[in-house]
Protein backbone atom coordinates (compact mmCIF):
# COMPACT_ATOMS: atom_id res chain seq x y z
CA UNK A 1 0.00 0.00 0.00
CA UNK A 2 0.81 3.35 -1.14
CA UNK A 3 2.58 5.91 1.88
CA UNK A 4 0.45 8.86 2.95
CA UNK A 5 3.16 11.91 3.37
CA UNK A 6 2.73 12.59 6.56
CA UNK A 7 2.01 16.45 5.68
CA UNK A 8 -1.11 15.02 4.05
CA UNK A 9 -1.80 13.78 7.05
CA UNK A 10 -1.95 16.91 8.53
CA UNK A 11 -3.32 19.18 6.23
CA UNK A 12 -6.46 16.89 6.11
CA UNK A 13 -7.10 16.67 9.67
CA UNK A 14 -6.49 20.76 9.41
CA UNK A 15 -8.92 20.80 6.93
CA UNK A 16 -11.74 19.00 8.47
CA UNK A 17 -11.49 21.35 11.69
CA UNK A 18 -11.54 24.38 9.21
CA UNK A 19 -14.77 22.89 7.97
CA UNK A 20 -16.91 23.43 10.58
CA UNK A 21 -15.86 27.39 10.73
CA UNK A 22 -17.46 27.73 7.42
CA UNK A 23 -20.84 26.64 7.45
CA UNK A 24 -22.51 29.55 8.05
CA UNK A 25 -21.92 31.79 5.55
CA UNK A 26 -25.16 33.08 4.34
CA UNK A 27 -23.83 34.19 0.62
CA UNK A 28 -26.02 32.40 -1.63
CA UNK A 29 -23.64 29.76 -3.88
CA UNK A 30 -21.19 29.78 -2.05
CA UNK A 31 -19.37 26.18 -1.53
CA UNK A 32 -16.50 27.06 0.68
CA UNK A 33 -14.60 23.95 1.54
CA UNK A 34 -11.36 22.03 1.87
CA UNK A 35 -11.44 18.65 0.14
CA UNK A 36 -8.55 16.67 -1.54
CA UNK A 37 -8.41 16.17 -5.06
CA UNK A 38 -5.87 13.98 -7.52
CA UNK A 39 -3.43 15.24 -4.31
CA UNK A 40 -4.29 18.84 -4.66
CA UNK A 41 -5.38 20.74 -1.23
CA UNK A 42 -8.15 23.04 -2.05
CA UNK A 43 -8.52 25.73 1.23
CA UNK A 44 -11.04 27.37 -0.54
CA UNK A 45 -13.34 26.61 -3.72
CA UNK A 46 -16.09 29.33 -3.77
CA UNK A 47 -18.79 30.70 -6.14
CA UNK A 48 -21.04 33.70 -5.50
CA UNK A 49 -22.89 35.51 -8.11
CA UNK A 50 -21.15 34.49 -11.16
CA UNK A 51 -17.33 35.15 -9.55
CA UNK A 52 -15.06 32.38 -7.83
CA UNK A 53 -12.24 32.48 -5.57
CA UNK A 54 -9.60 28.99 -5.57
CA UNK A 55 -6.92 28.53 -3.44
CA UNK A 56 -5.16 25.70 -3.25
CA UNK A 57 -2.12 24.20 -2.83
CA UNK A 58 0.17 20.86 -4.31
CA UNK A 59 1.96 19.40 -1.03
CA UNK A 60 4.06 16.99 -3.31
CA UNK A 61 5.97 19.86 -4.79
CA UNK A 62 5.85 22.19 -1.50
CA UNK A 63 3.69 21.76 0.55
CA UNK A 64 3.75 25.63 1.71
CA UNK A 65 3.40 26.97 -2.47
CA UNK A 66 -0.66 28.49 -2.19
CA UNK A 67 -2.17 29.16 -6.02
CA UNK A 68 -4.87 31.31 -6.13
CA UNK A 69 -7.57 31.72 -8.80
CA UNK A 70 -10.20 34.45 -9.28
CA UNK A 71 -12.08 35.61 -11.62
CA UNK A 72 -16.18 35.55 -13.23
CA UNK A 73 -17.19 33.99 -16.65
CA UNK A 74 -15.29 36.16 -18.64
CA UNK A 75 -11.83 36.41 -17.10
CA UNK A 76 -9.60 34.12 -14.91
CA UNK A 77 -6.60 35.55 -12.75
CA UNK A 78 -4.08 32.98 -11.48
CA UNK A 79 -1.23 33.68 -8.98
CA UNK A 80 1.38 32.47 -7.06
CA UNK A 81 0.90 33.11 -3.21
CA UNK A 82 4.31 32.27 -2.40
CA UNK A 83 6.08 35.17 -2.97
CA UNK A 84 7.49 38.33 -0.81
CA UNK A 85 4.39 40.44 -2.08
CA UNK A 86 2.06 37.80 -0.37
CA UNK A 87 4.46 36.10 2.64
CA UNK A 88 1.43 36.38 5.45
CA UNK A 89 0.00 33.24 3.02
CA UNK A 90 1.27 30.38 5.01
CA UNK A 91 -0.14 26.98 5.72
CA UNK A 92 -2.49 26.52 8.31
CA UNK A 93 -4.07 30.13 7.31
CA UNK A 94 -7.41 31.77 7.18
CA UNK A 95 -9.74 29.82 4.87
CA UNK A 96 -12.82 31.88 6.81
CA UNK A 97 -14.37 34.40 3.84
CA UNK A 98 -15.46 37.48 6.09
CA UNK A 99 -17.76 38.84 3.52
CA UNK A 100 -18.73 38.60 0.00
CA UNK A 101 -19.55 42.07 -2.31
CA UNK A 102 -21.08 42.37 -6.06
CA UNK A 103 -17.10 41.72 -6.93
CA UNK A 104 -14.95 40.71 -4.59
CA UNK A 105 -14.30 37.77 -1.60
CA UNK A 106 -12.32 39.09 1.65
CA UNK A 107 -10.43 37.37 4.01
CA UNK A 108 -9.04 38.42 7.33
CA UNK A 109 -6.31 37.17 9.44
CA UNK A 110 -3.77 38.90 11.81
CA UNK A 111 -1.69 38.35 15.19
CA UNK A 112 -4.60 39.74 17.62
CA UNK A 113 -7.34 41.78 18.14
CA UNK A 114 -4.87 45.25 17.34
CA UNK A 115 -3.36 43.34 14.68
CA UNK A 116 -5.60 42.73 11.82
CA UNK A 117 -5.58 42.76 7.94
CA UNK A 118 -7.98 41.65 5.40
CA UNK A 119 -7.13 40.21 1.78
CA UNK A 120 -9.55 41.33 -0.77
CA UNK A 121 -9.64 39.29 -3.98
CA UNK A 122 -11.13 41.41 -7.00
CA UNK A 123 -12.42 39.23 -9.68
CA UNK A 124 -11.81 42.47 -11.90
CA UNK A 125 -8.30 43.18 -10.72
CA UNK A 126 -5.25 40.95 -11.40
CA UNK A 127 -3.88 41.17 -7.95
CA UNK A 128 -5.48 41.25 -4.49
CA UNK A 129 -5.49 43.84 -2.25
CA UNK A 130 -3.87 43.80 1.15
CA UNK A 131 -4.47 46.01 4.18
CA UNK A 132 -5.02 46.99 7.63
CA UNK A 133 -8.78 46.97 8.94
CA UNK A 134 -10.66 47.09 11.90
CA UNK A 135 -14.14 47.23 11.49
CA UNK A 136 -15.76 45.11 9.20
CA UNK A 137 -18.93 43.67 7.88
CA UNK A 138 -20.65 40.91 10.35
CA UNK A 139 -17.61 41.26 12.74
CA UNK A 140 -19.19 40.11 16.29
CA UNK A 141 -17.45 42.72 18.82
CA UNK A 142 -17.23 46.41 18.56
CA UNK A 143 -20.40 47.55 18.30
CA UNK A 144 -20.35 48.05 14.50
CA UNK A 145 -23.24 48.63 12.06
CA UNK A 146 -23.67 49.70 8.31
CA UNK A 147 -26.35 50.01 6.04
CA UNK A 148 -23.64 49.23 3.30
CA UNK A 149 -22.04 45.47 3.54
CA UNK A 150 -19.25 47.02 0.93
CA UNK A 151 -17.66 49.28 3.67
CA UNK A 152 -14.81 48.93 6.30
CA UNK A 153 -12.72 50.93 8.53
CA UNK A 154 -9.40 51.36 8.93
CA UNK A 155 -7.81 53.72 12.26
CA UNK A 156 -4.76 55.16 11.80
CA UNK A 157 -4.31 56.03 15.32
CA UNK A 158 -1.18 57.42 17.52
CA UNK A 159 -3.02 57.63 21.23
CA UNK A 160 -2.70 60.47 22.87
CA UNK A 161 -2.24 62.55 19.51
CA UNK A 162 -4.44 61.73 16.90
CA UNK A 163 -6.89 59.02 15.83
CA UNK A 164 -8.25 59.02 12.08
CA UNK A 165 -10.72 56.76 10.69
CA UNK A 166 -10.68 55.89 6.66
CA UNK A 167 -13.99 54.38 5.78
CA UNK A 168 -13.31 52.34 2.66
CA UNK A 169 -15.36 50.73 -0.24
CA UNK A 170 -14.52 46.49 -0.89
CA UNK A 171 -14.61 47.30 -4.74
CA UNK A 172 -13.67 50.54 -5.75
CA UNK A 173 -11.38 51.13 -2.39
CA UNK A 174 -13.15 55.10 -3.15
CA UNK A 175 -12.37 56.62 0.81
CA UNK A 176 -13.82 58.64 3.37
CA UNK A 177 -12.08 60.17 6.25
CA UNK A 178 -13.38 61.14 9.29
CA UNK A 179 -11.15 62.25 12.54
CA UNK A 180 -12.05 62.54 16.16
CA UNK A 181 -11.53 65.12 18.29
CA UNK A 182 -7.72 64.91 19.82
CA UNK A 183 -10.13 65.49 23.00
CA UNK A 184 -10.78 62.22 23.00
CA UNK A 185 -7.65 60.65 21.94
CA UNK A 186 -5.75 62.39 25.37
CA UNK A 187 -8.43 61.26 27.68
CA UNK A 188 -8.46 57.83 26.74
CA UNK A 189 -4.74 56.17 26.39
CA UNK A 190 -6.22 52.32 26.02
CA UNK A 191 -3.92 51.85 23.48
CA UNK A 192 -7.38 50.08 21.60
CA UNK A 193 -9.91 51.60 19.65
CA UNK A 194 -12.47 49.57 20.82
CA UNK A 195 -11.52 50.07 24.27
CA UNK A 196 -12.36 54.17 23.43
CA UNK A 197 -15.19 54.20 20.98
CA UNK A 198 -18.07 52.03 22.41
CA UNK A 199 -19.68 52.29 18.88
CA UNK A 200 -19.40 52.89 14.91
CA UNK A 201 -22.08 53.39 12.88
CA UNK A 202 -22.03 53.80 8.99
CA UNK A 203 -26.02 54.79 7.71
CA UNK A 204 -27.40 57.21 5.07
CA UNK A 205 -23.61 58.14 4.32
CA UNK A 206 -22.95 59.54 7.67
CA UNK A 207 -20.49 57.93 10.04
CA UNK A 208 -21.92 58.14 14.04
CA UNK A 209 -19.42 57.49 16.67
CA UNK A 210 -20.32 57.30 20.34
CA UNK A 211 -18.15 56.82 23.92
CA UNK A 212 -18.71 56.49 26.92
CA UNK A 213 -18.31 59.74 29.09
CA UNK A 214 -18.05 60.35 33.10
CA UNK A 215 -21.18 62.10 32.88
CA UNK A 216 -22.78 58.79 32.59
CA UNK A 217 -24.42 60.08 29.12
CA UNK A 218 -22.48 59.06 26.17
CA UNK A 219 -20.17 61.65 23.59
CA UNK A 220 -21.59 61.37 20.28
CA UNK A 221 -19.72 62.76 17.42
CA UNK A 222 -21.43 62.34 13.29
CA UNK A 223 -20.49 63.39 9.96
CA UNK A 224 -21.01 63.20 6.38
CA UNK A 225 -19.27 60.85 4.25
CA UNK A 226 -17.14 62.67 1.57
CA UNK A 227 -15.53 60.08 -0.92
CA UNK A 228 -12.33 60.63 -2.69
Amino acid sequence: MKKIPLILIFLTFFGCNQKEKNVNLTKTENKTQLTEKSETIFWIDTISNGKFLKIYSKPENDSQNLIAEFGDETKKHTIDLKVEEYEMFGIPFTNQIEWITEKSFALIDGCGTNCRYVTIFNTTKSKPTITQVDYFPNMSYGNFESDNENLYVKVDWDFGKYIKLSIIDTDTQKQAKFDLPKCWTCEDETGEIYGMLHSLTLKDNTIIVSRHSDNKEDDILSGELIWK
